[in-house]
């Protein structure tokens, strides 16, 4: 897991959302994933739907739904604060495309040692 300390102006100590994508957006993780792995799927659908927003020029409105996750929609409305730590705005994503035959062998390092990786990689770039 990595944690983000960001040293926060405001007096509540709270960093707003749109302030940490700024923020952050020059880091660009390395995402090794693999879609069989549930985890792993929801980082592949959300830069893909980043791409599809764009692609079909909602970029402004993808700029702003992507600092935002169902469930922290979900706990606002219901009065709790939270904030999306997982969504993170730019990464070096690399895909597993060889097939799993279960969660266990998708969410697996050892997959990665394999010789006859058949890989997708792509850059996701935020750009505020």
């Amino acid at each position: 897991m990595v944690e983000l300390a960001l040293e926060s102006p405001e007096p509540s100590g709270r960093i707003a959302l749109d302030q940490i994508f700024s923020l952050t957006a020059t880091w660009t993780p390395c995402l090794f994933v693999n879609p069989a792995d549930h985890i792993c799927a929801e980082f592949i659908g959300y830069f893909e739907h980043r791409n599809l927003m764009d692609a079909i020029g909602a970029s402004k409105l993808e700029r702003l739904a992507t600092q935002h996750s169902i469930g922290g929609l979900l706990i606002d409305a219901v009065g709790q604060e939270s904030q999306p730590f997982h969504l993170i705005p730019s990464a070096n994503m690399t895909v597993n495309l060889h097939p799993a035959a279960n969660f266990k062998q998708a969410h697996g390092i050892h997959q990665w040692w394999s010789l006859d990786l058949h890989l997708q990689s792509k850059l996701y770039r935020y750009v505020g």
